[in-house]
């Protein structure tokens, strides 16, 4: 019998898959340019070559001329393609904005118009599902360790790690020394990913293989670098149009193009793509799928560390050298179900997080999928040594969220000030010298729109005083690749890529995990009726004011937002600060006249 919290999630996943399949069936019915606004269909594109990649049929195509593909089809995601009558299910590659890359089962015509758009996949529902059944039929301290918060008195060795800060060491040697479980809580910019590699290191000195794992590929791609720039052989598995280009290099994919099989597999290929006769095609593809296995087994059982997300995990989990632990970083990110995929394959498990940031997105309210193993572990009493010294942000940044982490979270010494005019290209100027802002629109008119196609929302005012605002700083000398633009709505973040050339722009839970110099966050916010939806979710927030290393503008309604009391506690620290500002001063009120 499946114990109780291992059945509610295994209910939870059905009822999230149920979610996604009805919302891609009510997008179904919906006009083309509905879909398109909603990210889950692409205009028509034009295939402009097509070829037999092994068993697969890849094509390229593009976009119309003058037309930005958005990124909700992405590498990776299955997709539905009509091309005249015929119906082709498949997986996109790669999306750069101008192009898709996409594979098939059957070759298109080159020149062909095709429909490209989302397609429900259930696989990683079943294996997340297949992970709980799996791990319902274990006894194991592990297991035993994650469903009741309970831990053996740790019994390994620990280990005292150079080049780390003493809340670091202390969080890594609580880790090494647990005998199935251990946590860490990391604030931003405590270093989690530092004190990842050296554990990684360490376990591999001690003759482990470990796993390297987090929910997002971007997370994934941050722990094989660290790996890598120890000296220790990571191969990072998943598909290479989800890895970034600086780690392709250490993908499966590209270690099996230079490897010692590399030249077999190359000519098989060809004779694939030449063979005309269907039982020789068969052949040949069944020899390269042997070759191909050989190729991968001697990659893997020769990597020091395995990275990867729980997706990959999921499909390769048995193909992979048994490591005795796994450690698991963002884990308040990743819905429960996917840390508990590692659990049958690993004896021991570090997770490392911070619960006071976002935690697991997901359809359906109330699921018990929006805990995260993490912040249920933390809350049940599972010991989580805090990281407690940030090396990113100007200490009157990391002020503001003083009453999140408490009094033993502080400063690094080389960053208790470190104001964007202290930068040698920037002048000295109140917007450079201060390091946070609001520029309150409170009772000017820029009020929130829905976009009726996706229901998302957006501030076209806010948009405006960003734009202004990024102005003044070019003025003063910042780079525009110096700073970055987030907004809680998909709605906004469309409208300000439209209107800002050059400058990055996401929304706050795509940038969680990510920092730059400066951070300026549009709140969209703004109504009568003090509405805040999801904005009033205190780890957005959080997120939100930890990204910026030297400067932090915020552009929001205060009338609106500071009906939650943290908001108004926010303001007033601001205000306190000098940082306060009316969009009825100049140079804002430029907007106004506009």
């Amino acid at each position: 019998m499946m114990p109780p919290r291992l059945a509610e999630l295994h209910a939870a996943l059905k009822e999230e898959e149920r979610a996604e399949r009805d919302a891609l069936a009510h997008w179904a019915t919906c006009s083309l340019d509905e879909r398109i606004a909603a990210g889950v269909a692409f205009p028509r594109l034009t295939v402009e070559e097509g070829y037999w990649a092994g068993r697969q049929y890849r094509i390229v195509a593009r976009a119309p001329k003058g037309v930005w593909l958005h990124d909700g089809i992405d590498g990776g995601d299955s997709v539905v393609v009509t091309v005249g009558g015929q119906v082709l299910s498949g997986r996109c590659r790669g999306n750069d904005g101008r192009v898709v890359d996409i594979t098939l089962s059957e070759p298109v015509d080159s020149g062909a118009g095709i429909d490209v758009g989302l397609r429900a996949d259930p696989s990683t529902w079943i294996r997340y599902r297949q992970a709980l059944e799996r791990a319902s039929e274990l006894d194991t301290p592990l297991v035993r360790a994650l469903l009741t918060a309970e831990v053996d008195e740790a019994e390994q060795e620990g280990a005292t790690l150079s080049g780390l800060n003493s809340s670091q060491v202390a969080a890594a040697d609580h880790a090494l020394r647990a005998n199935a479980l251990a946590a860490i809580h990391g604030p931003p910019g405590t270093g989690k990913t530092r004190v990842i590699g050296a554990l990684l290191a360490e376990l591999v000195r001690r003759g482990d293989t470990p796993w390297a794992l987090a929910d997002s590929n971007a997370a994934v791609d941050h722990l094989t670098l660290t790996a890598h720039k120890l000296g220790l052989n990571v191969v990072r598995l998943g598909a290479v149009s989800r890895i970034h280009p600086d780690v392709e290099a250490l993908s499966l994919d590209s270690r099996l193009k230079t490897g010692p099989f590399a030249a077999a597999l190359a000519a098989l290929n060809r004779d694939i793509s030449r063979a005309t006769d269907f039982r020789e095609r068969k052949r040949l593809i069944q020899q390269r799928r042997g070759v191909a296995e050989q190729a991968q087994d001697h990659v893997l059982q020769g990597a020091d560390v395995i990275a990867c997300t729980f997706g990959s995990l999921g499909r390769w989990a048995s193909k992979l050298p048994t490591p005795h632990t796994a450690v698991v970083d963002e884990a308040t990110q990743a819905t429960e179900p996917a840390v508990w995929v590692a659990v049958p394959w690993v004896q021991r498990l570090i997770v490392v997080g911070d619960p006071e940031q976002l935690g697991p997105v997901t359809r359906v309210p109330g699921s018990a999928l929006e805990m995260s193993a993490l912040e249920r572990l933390m809350m049940a009493g599972l010991e989580a040594p805090m990281l407690s010294v940030q090396h990113r942000m100007d200490g009157r940044i990391r002020a503001l969220v003083k009453r999140v982490y408490g009094p033993a979270y502080t400063d690094h010494s080389s960053v208790s000030i470190q104001a964007l005019s202290g930068l040698p290209s920037v002048l000295s100027a109140p917007l450079t010298d201060v390091p946070t802002w609001f520029i309150d629109t409170a009772g000017s008119g820029l009020a929130e729109v829905m976009d009726p196609a996706t229901r998302s929302l957006a501030n076209p005012g806010e948009a405006q005083v960003v734009g202004l605002l990024i102005g003044e700083l070019e003025a003063l000398g910042v780079a525009r690749s110096s700073i970055a633009v987030i907004a809680p709505y998909s709605a906004q973040v469309a409208r300000l890529k439209a209107v800002l050339p050059g400058v990055e722009v996401a929304t706050v839970n795509a940038y969680q995990g990510r920092e730059r110099d400066v951070i300026i966050v549009s709140w969209v916010r703004s109504n009568g009726d003090a509405a805040l939806g999801f904005v009033a979710d205190t780890r957005r927030l959080t997120v939100s004011l930890t990204r910026a290393r030297r400067a932090l503008f915020q552009v929001g309604d205060s009338a609106t937002l500071c009906g939650h009391p943290r908001f108004a506690a926010l303001v007033d620290d601001i205000a306190n600060a000098g940082g306060l500002a009316s969009v009825f001063e100049p140079p804002w009120d430029g907007v106004l006249s506009a």
